[in-house]
């Protein structure tokens, strides 16, 4: 794989060794990476701008970790769901720990920090909860309901005000008598 940009990142104090040569005169350049995500009928093509390593020793092209945590942001974007960062912002926002987070929200502690750090995605129904408790009312309805100032369960009168009141006619008693469960 041949660098198409030759414009050179910094390592910033992370000294890289080359997997091949185990030489550390690795430089880097971006360069747009192209990946497939998914299988079968369902898989797409997405492309990255990735950083590039080339051992200026062997000649041998390879990508890392920050590659890998690109590309995992590009298939998070592709899904419509929130990246490792946004996660991140999203309890730092709270100014919760992970641990209180986990605790508030009902989430694993150890899944949170999969999330967090890009080793997994999480599914569709976890990333709608997670975007719906980016607003603070959700947070704080959660924390009343389990401090217990909230009812755990719905009173009655709570659940028959979520119900029309059906009128008894003439006309609905005699559909109810004509009523026959057709077994198919």
């Amino acid at each position: 794989m041949e660098p198409k940009n030759e414009k050179k990142i910094k390592h910033e104090n992370n000294v890289m060794s080359c997997p091949d040569c185990g030489s550390k005169k690795v430089s880097s350049s971006m360069q747009e990476h192209k990946f497939t995500y998914g299988v079968g009928d369902a898989a797409v093509e997405l492309s990255a701008s990735v950083p590039v390593r080339k051992c200026d020793e062997c000649g041998f092209c390879f990508l890392d970790s920050e590659a890998d945590d690109i590309c995992h942001e590009i298939v998070c974007k592709h899904l419509g769901f929130m990246t490792p960062k946004q996660i991140k912002d999203l309890r730092e926002l709270h100014k919760l720990s992970q641990s209180q987070f986990a605790i508030l929200t009902g989430l694993g502690e150890a899944t949170l920090s999969r999330w967090e750090r890009g080793i997994n995605i999480q599914n569709e129904a976890y990333d709608n909860y997670l975007y719906l408790l980016g607003f603070k009312k959700n947070i704080e309805i959660i924390q009343e309901r389990k401090s217990g100032k909230a009812s755990r369960q719905l009173s009655l009168e709570k659940i028959q005000e979520s119900f029309t009141a059906l009128e008894i006619t003439e006309e609905l008693l005699e559909k109810q008598e004509r009523f026959e469960l057709q077994v198919t």
